[in-house]
């Protein structure tokens, strides 16, 4: 095996990893002086640590001479360290190890690998921006994985060295505007009054999806099995669950459009996919579904709004989140709708979803 083939990490790897990311630290001092005592300059992470993470190590050389961790967010990849040793610098092995981290989130299916990096440092921003990586805008909302990893690096002091940025690369061609507008014939031709229940989706934990046979859904608890009552709210005073947010439902024929790939349509993290008109026009809030029958459970659309976000980008790009929240996206909820629940039942794929809308005093 040469220096420059890149494999997954053993467990003999692991102990190298530290002392590779170390042997860097003479790179920085060239350009930032001395750093003694400074963040920067403190011991790695160790090999195991990293491989407790949910994620990956990849490897160039045997023994290893260079390595490229990436982790698993809640969205999507994460590249947390890629160091190759100086000894075996300028051969390509960097790029080598870049590339083969980006392949391999991308057959795990994640949309995007994103990275901080220091904006002015040659072999930082302007290496990875050689490969695909494009800095993120400052106002683009982030994860909450994210915010605590730009928590940790302000924690650190590292930005008294340099500007740190977030960088993105996109692993998969994201739906565009124009496709978007293009598709929406598609979603205005769904029923009006009766549609179809296509998916049930529990999460039960962050970044986890259970697709379901059989969900059960609960006054109190929503979907049961689901996180909704442990998650939180922001909406709420006490940052508490909210009532009138126990479900999020969307539409499934946009979501089959937006993911490109069934493997990847439960991402959009909604409980409950369905083939129905969403609209505030044909939804207007306090308007009844009626899931699997007479008899069956009964949700009720509420007035709170749900918005495309950070996770939102991350699984399906900028410009559907901007096309969901826009002129053509809101008065459709194309981004879905939230509901409680008013009378509990099973739900199955497949079972009807009747519409009985609020009479003239709303009730």
């Amino acid at each position: 095996m040469t220096d420059h083939a890149v494999r997954p990490a053993r467990a003999r790897d692991l102990p190298l990893l530290a002392a590779i990311e170390d042997s860097g630290l003479p790179m920085f001092e060239e350009v930032l002086g001395d750093l003694t005592g400074d963040p920067l300059a403190s011991p790695a992470v160790s090999g195991r640590e990293r491989a407790a993470e949910p994620g990956f190590i990849l490897v160039a050389g045997d023994p290893a001479v260079g390595f490229a961790h990436v982790r698993d967010l809640e969205s999507h990849a994460h590249l947390d360290q890629i160091s190759v040793h100086p000894d075996h610098a300028r051969r390509g092995i960097g790029t080598a190890l870049l590339e083969a981290a980006a392949e391999r989130a991308a057959l795990k299916g994640h949309g995007t690998l994103t990275l901080t990096t220091y904006a002015d440092l040659a072999w930082n921003a302007p290496f990875y921006a050689r490969h695909g990586f494009v800095e993120v805008s400052g106002d683009e909302p982030r994860t909450a994985s994210q915010l605590a990893i730009s928590e940790a690096e302000e924690a650190l002091g590292l930005a008294r060295h340099g500007r740190r940025i977030w960088m993105r690369r996109v692993l998969r061609t994201h739906r565009t505007a124009a496709e978007l507008t293009a598709f929406l014939p598609v979603l205005d031709a769904a029923p009006r009054d009766i549609g179809v229940l296509r998916a049930v989706v529990r999460r039960p934990a962050a970044g986890e999806r259970e697709v379901l046979e059989v969900g059960h859904l609960d006054v109190t608890d929503g979907l049961v099995g689901d996180t909704w009552a442990v998650r939180g709210s922001r909406n709420t005073p006490d940052g508490s669950a909210h009532p009138d947010m126990q479900l999020n439902i969307m539409s499934q024929p946009l979501v089959e459009f937006l993911a490109q790939d069934p493997e990847r349509e439960r991402l959009a993290g909604d409980q409950m996919f369905v083939d129905l008109d969403l609209s505030h026009a044909n939804l207007p809030a306090w308007s009844e579904l009626h899931i699997g029958g007479p008899e069956g459970a009964v949700v009720v659309v509420t007035e709170q709004p749900h918005n495309g976000c950070a996770k939102f980008i991350a699984r399906f790009g900028k410009e559907a989140m901007t096309f969901v929240n826009g002129p053509e996206g809101k008065p459709r909820r194309l981004r879905g709708l939230c509901a409680k629940v008013v009378r509990p039942g099973p739900v199955r794929p497949g079972d009807e979803v009747v519409v009985v809308r609020p009479g003239p005093s709303g009730e």
